[in-house]
C-alpha cells in the first residue's frame, strides 16, 4: 500500500513538472519584439549598423574570444564567406568582449567579414533577436530586406548554415555540400 501511495506521489509531481516545462516552453517559444539594434563599433571605433548590409543575406554571430564553441565555428564562417560571400552572403561578427581581447584573438586568428564590439546592450539584443537560452554562440540569420528568418544558439554547423540560407540566395549560389 505505501509503494502505491510512493508512486501516485511520483507521478502526481511528474504531471505537474511536465506541465510547468511545457508552459514555460510555449512561453519561451514566443519571442520578444526586438530591440533596438546597439551601438556596434570596429576595432577602429567606427559606427556600423546591418543597414549597410541590406541587399545581402547576413549572418550575425554573436561570440567572445573565451567561448570555446564560438571559436569552433569560425573556420567554417570564413569558409563560407569566401565561397559565398559574392552571391550574396555576409558573415558579420559581434564580439561580446573587450576590444584588445578581440583584437588579439584576430592577430592570430584572422577572418575574412566583419567584426564588431558590442556595447552593454548587445547582450539582451541578442536575446530580443531569440537567443532564448542567453548564451553563447548564437547566431541569426537576415534575409536581404534585413527580417530575421532564422536563429541558432550553439554551434552553427556548415549544413545548419546552408539550409538556412538556401532559400535566401539565387538558387545557383548554394550547392548543400557536407
Amino acid at each position: 500500500m505505501r509503494t502505491k501511495l510512493w508512486l501516485g506521489l511520483l507521478a502526481l509531481l511528474a504531471l505537474v513538472a511536465g506541465v510547468a516545462t511545457q508552459r514555460w516552453m510555449a512561453a519561451e517559444s514566443v519571442p520578444a519584439a526586438p530591440i533596438a539594434e546597439p551601438v556596434l563599433r570596429d576595432l577602429d571605433g567606427r559606427t556600423h549598423t546591418l543597414a549597410e548590409w541590406r541587399g545581402k543575406v547576413v549572418v550575425l554571430n554573436f561570440w567572445a574570444t573565451w567561448c570555446p564553441p564560438c571559436r569552433a565555428e569560425m573556420p567554417e564562417f570564413v569558409r563560407l564567406q569566401y565561397e559565398l560571400g559574392g552571391q550574396g552572403l555576409q558573415f558579420v561578427g559581434v564580439a561580446i568582449d573587450e576590444p584588445e581581447a578581440v583584437r588579439e584573438f584576430l592577430q592570430e586568428n584572422p577572418v575574412n567579414y566583419p567584426i564588431l564590439i558590442g556595447d552593454e546592450q548587445a547582450p539582451a539584443w541578442a536575446d530580443s533577436l531569440g537567443n532564448r537560452l542567453k548564451g553563447l554562440p548564437f547566431s541569426v540569420v537576415f534575409d536581404p530586406a534585413g527580417q530575421a528568418t532564422h536563429s541558432q544558439t550553439g554551434i552553427f554547423r556548415r549544413q545548419q548554415v546552408l539550409e538556412a540560407i538556401k532559400p535566401l540566395l539565387p538558387s545557383q549560389a548554394v550547392t548543400l555540400s557536407r
